[in-house]
């Protein structure tokens, strides 16, 4: 990946133009578009952790990038820490970040306990405590491309 994310936010012209995660159109060909049109930082639709680690064919279907598209942040929902941790592991050598999505407010979505869940008012979500320690170590410890 080319530039980082920090790097684009802290040097930046000014503002930075992003194209925030939007449900079944923030897909490559779509981001390519935007990408066109001088759109600094690109992230994918939400992706369900959970599915995206248990199928060979979710992944493919959810999650595709090419050299250009950069640089990139790979939206997750998740509920529990292991799925983030291995949905983020598979991306991580094709991205530039990753996101935990904390706003969804779909009701299915608050039903499986993603979104904006994990923020509800009786309590903070532990998930939310636990990962960036977890995903730094991890991407530390990633071999180089």
């Amino acid at each position: 990946m080319s530039q980082s994310v920090l790097d684009l936010l802290e040097n930046g012209n000014g503002y930075v133009k992003v194209c925030a995660p939007m449900v079944r159109y923030s897909k490559l060909n779509f981001r390519q578009l935007v990408r066109s049109h001088n759109v600094d930082l690109c992230f994918t639709p939400m992706i369900i952790a959970d599915s995206f680690i248990k199928s060979s064919k979710a992944r493919n279907n959810e999650f595709s990038t090419s050299p250009e598209d950069t640089p990139l942040v790979v939206q997750f929902a998740s509920n529990n820490h292991d799925d983030f941790v291995r949905a983020t592991q598979y991306v991580a050598p094709h991205c530039n970040g990753v996101d935990l999505n904390c706003g969804c407010p779909q009701r299915w979505a608050i039903k499986e306990g993603y979104g904006c869940a994990l923020l509800s008012k009786q309590r903070t979500h532990p998930l939310l405590f636990s990962l960036p320690r977890t995903i730094t170590r991890i991407l530390y410890e990633l071999p180089s491309m």
